[in-house]
């Protein structure tokens, strides 16, 4: 694969430059935003030919220098001749000309004044850019306003996102997203070496189809070598400063005072590559753009870079230190100065919470080898654990005695012990080391916090009644302990969304956050998000789902953690909305995310959800790999996901066209479901059985939306009900309802299984406003293709073969002695039937078999092929 750099999009800009009588615009913006690009676009627009002047250092100081291969410059006899022989000359070039000015911020002062004299003229169509600096451009120079000015701006967040994933031509994850707006800050210029310097590094990389970085972006020799050439090489002390800052990041100006002396720090400032500013209370410095820390640290030998972050270490250390343990620990890892296990083991936890696990690792290491014995250990296994290595973490822990530990350390080190055995499908393992340490622990909280374990054990090992007992437990008590209730809100509330308690996820779920917030647990206030999401999507409270997800959309800082549980969470509010090739793009991230080094458990729910989105838009291949991967990491540790994964497999089998089968799975998913205490999944896969064309769900989604919070379910037994009524106006207004809780999929398919309902009775008209309502949905579900929408797709009459079949079906023969007869295979007569049951609107071959001789099977009618 080659990159691509795409065209950069700067429609908005273009659109509002001025044409025809107009003096001409100033581009104003800072060097790589893409102003040279804009003003090519706005010249050969306004006016078919261009001439172009262009400001640099190397003709600053001469005279007309940047218009000399333009006009004849005679040597006049004063500086006013000059310029009005300059401005005559080019005033009589003809009014089809546009004279572009690039970096005008470069010109020398007579080719300033030329500028300035021509657009008070107007004889000239102008384009002049220019670096907006820190005053911008000279107001006299561009008359007073005479010029429409635009001021260009770097891409934002999104813009960069885009552009990016238009170069690599796929999706790019989000933790490598980020690194390239760290390192950018949506520069354009800068955003396209970073990429390329990556890309020749071979720092790029697939995964499930999304683009990552191995590691944060490099930058090319070519800009690392033109950012260079911008910065102060005359001062050594100033450069000094600005290194610090590189590896320091921004600094509190106290400290830079402390590690610098303040006359090199005043030099760097007029330098222009350093920033002194508010930031709350205090006054921080900082570099002028992020890139020029990337190319300073890449450009410093290994002995001085150890030197200069043992100077910020020391600094920082010289005064308050409270929240800048992190940092200090970080630059002490390949620093020359060190710092106590405590502190170190102090910052582990931190990046631990932080979800920085290679970083909490680093330090837990240090930690342990300067001597912060279990802590440190218990630490540096979580890590490990959430990067996917649970077997060294165990091996880790296994080396301390438990017998020697007090009770809160042996606590921490059973946890999270018999953790790591559960989600590496050792459960017996998990359950005898939790029953081990009920023996040794006694107070309040640590039975508390062995409570929340069980929850959760017993949630995704499909002990879900049990998962719900013990939540309302904990959470009916008076003075359960923070960590267990913030351990216990994620797994519980999703066991009581799952089991269709709706209404009470919310109280669990706005505890959980309290109590996750207030114990520093980060990532758990973004697993109960998946509660609180899973609650909304089964009970059919979508209209505030947009809402429920910007609420999660800060709980942790961006990393790979965050983005894995993002993007499942938005997966599912996607998938539930209807919004299928979004809920795809979601998946898809989150599962390439958690691939990438994390709990493989993230990966099995993520592709799961994929395989389904793929399903539903028809394209059969992906949804296989999908839950091929899925099913490659199932196990009994996460055998509440069995009716999940069912229902993703009757999605592909609808999607080959096999909408019998298809019924079959999906009822094989809601009774796994029942069996399992999970009515709003069972709930959920029932439904999805109608949508296939099934007509005897109607009593059972009855007895479950008595059971179910929310109006899904409601709605869903009114669906079945129409349905198994051949009722066109009773799916009509179920399409109404579900569009109104904004489930648009849905109610796409129910207003086309309207439209067939209304064929059946011949009401033409209603037929045609029921399939005008399910494109006008399916639309806003772009790329879904359900069984319902294709059929109403599709022509119903019959083929000459389907025909033949029909009428061979109709004589008793099985479909082996049918193969035979037209000599093809079973599978391909078995796809025929499938096709003719749903055209033929009939739940099987017996009622096939049933079928009036007078009722339409295509072109021809009647049994005879």
């Amino acid at each position: 694969m080659v990159l691509r750099w795409p065209l950069i999009p700067r429609g908005d800009e273009i659109g509002a430059s001025p044409r025809g009588s107009s003096r001409g615009v100033v581009i104003v913006g800072p060097a790589g935003v893409g102003k040279t690009t804009l003003a090519r676009t706005i010249a050969s627009r306004a006016r078919p030919t261009s001439l172009w002047a262009v400001g640099a250092e190397s003709t600053r100081r001469i005279p007309l220098g940047a218009f000399a291969h333009l006009i004849e410059i005679d040597a006049a006899p004063d500086p006013a001749t000059a310029l009005a022989n300059a401005c005559s000359a080019l005033g009589g070039r003809g009014a089809d000309i546009t004279l572009v000015v690039d970096d005008a911020d470069l010109l020398d002062p007579l080719s300033g004044a030329l500028v300035r004299q021509l657009v008070e003229d107007g004889k000239v169509h102008l384009v002049v850019t220019f670096g907006s600096g820190e005053t911008g451009p000279d107001p006299a120079m561009l008359g007073d306003g005479l010029l429409e000015r635009i001021d260009l701006a770097a891409f934002t967040r999104g813009e960069a996102g885009r552009v990016l994933e238009s170069a690599l031509d796929g999706p790019l994850d989000r933790v490598s997203a980020q690194w390239m707006w760290e390192a950018s800050e949506g520069n354009p210029l800068y955003l396209r070496h970073l990429l390329e310097g990556s890309w020749d590094s071979g720092l790029l990389y697939q995964v499930g189809g999304v683009w990552q970085l191995k590691e944060r972006p490099v930058v090319t020799d070519e800009l690392a070598m033109l950012l260079e050439s911008r910065l102060p090489t005359a001062e050594p002390a100033a450069m000094e400063v600005l290194r610090l800052l590189a590896f320091a990041g921004d600094l509190d100006v106290e400290v830079l005072d402390r590690a610098a002396p303040r006359d090199a720090i005043v030099s760097a400032q007029r330098s222009g590559h350093l920033r002194i500013g508010p930031d709350g209370s205090r006054r921080v410095a900082r570099l002028r753009h992020p890139i020029v820390g990337e190319v300073l640290r890449e450009r410093t030998a290994p002995l001085a870079a150890r030197s200069l972050r043992g100077r910020l270490v020391r600094a920082l250390a010289e005064g308050p230190t409270a929240g800048e343990e992190l940092r200090m620990a970080t630059l002490a890892l390949d620093g020359d100065a060190d710092l106590d296990a405590e502190l170190l083991a102090d910052a582990a936890e931190r990046a631990l919470a932080l979800c920085d696990y290679p970083l909490a690792e680093r330090l837990a290491q240090a930690a342990l080898d300067r001597g912060a014995g279990l802590r440190a250990a218990v630490i540096l296994a979580r890590a490990m654990t959430w990067q996917g290595r649970s077997e060294e973490a165990d091996s880790l822990l296994a080396a301390f005695d438990p017998r020697e530990m007090p009770e809160y350390e042996h606590l921490a080190w059973g946890l999270w012990r018999s953790t790591t055995y559960f989600f590496d499908n050792r459960q017996a393992a998990a359950r005898a080391e939790l029953d081990r340490l009920r023996q040794h622990v006694t107070s309040r909280d640590g039975l508390d916090v062995l409570a929340s374990a069980d929850v959760t054990f017993d949630f995704f090992a499909n002990n879900v009644p049990r998962a719900i007992e013990l939540t309302r437990t904990l959470f009916g008590a008076a003075g359960s302990s923070a960590p267990a209730l913030a351990f216990a809100a994620s797994t519980g509330g999703f066991a009581l969304a799952r089991a269709g308690h709706a209404d009470e996820v919310t109280e669990v779920a706005a505890r959980g956050v309290a109590a996750a917030t207030s114990t520093g647990f980060l990532l758990g206030r973004l697993q109960i998000g998946v509660a609180e999401v899973s609650a909304a999507a089964l009970a059919g409270n979508l209209s505030g789902i947009d809402e429920l997800l910007g609420r999660y959309a800060t709980a942790i800082p961006p990393g790979r953690s965050r983005w894995v549980v993002e993007g499942y969470i938005h997966g599912l509010a996607h998938l539930a909305a209807g919004r299928v090739a979004e809920a795809e793009d979601q998946f898809r991230r989150g599962r390439a995310a958690a691939a990438s080094g994390g709990p493989r458990m993230w990966v099995v729910l993520c592709a799961i959800g994929l395989s389904q989105a793929l399903g539903a838009q028809g394209r059969v291949d992906p949804a296989i790999e999908a839950l091929d991967c899925a099913e490659e990491s199932f196990g009994d540790h996460l055998a509440s996901f069995g009716p999940d994964l069912m229902h993703a497999r009757a999605w592909i089998v609808a999607a080959r066209g096999e909408h019998h089968e298809a019924v079959r799975v999906a009822r094989g998913a809601a009774a796994l479901a029942r069996a399992g205490s999970m009515f709003g999944i069972e709930a959920m896969a029932l439904h999805t059985a109608v949508r296939f064309g099934d007509r005897s769900a109607t009593g059972r989604l009855r007895r479950l939306a008595r059971r179910v919070d929310g109006p899904f379910v409601r709605v869903a037994a009114a669906h079945a009900q129409a349905w198994q009524a051949h009722d066109g106006h009773g799916l009509d207004g179920v399409a109404r309802e579900f569009e109104s809780m904004s489930a648009n999929l849905l109610a796409a398919d129910a207003a086309a299984q309207a439209a067939l309902a209304h064929r059946r009775s011949g009401a033409s008209r209603d037929e045609q406003r029921s399939a005008a309502m399910a494109r006008r949905l399916a639309a806003v579900c772009a790329g879904a293709r359900t069984p319902a929408l294709s059929v109403l797709e599709n022509p119903m009459a019959l083929t000459s073969r389907e025909r033949v079949v029909a009428a061979l079906v109709a004589t008793g023969m099985t479909n082996r002695e049918i193969a035979e007869r037209l000599t093809l295979s079973v599978r391909t007569v078995e796809g025929h039937v499938h096709r003719l049951l749903a055209k033929l609107d009939v739940a099987d071959r017996e009622a096939l078999v049933r079928k009036p001789c007078d009722e339409d099977w295509g072109p021809a009618t009647g049994r005879s092929p």
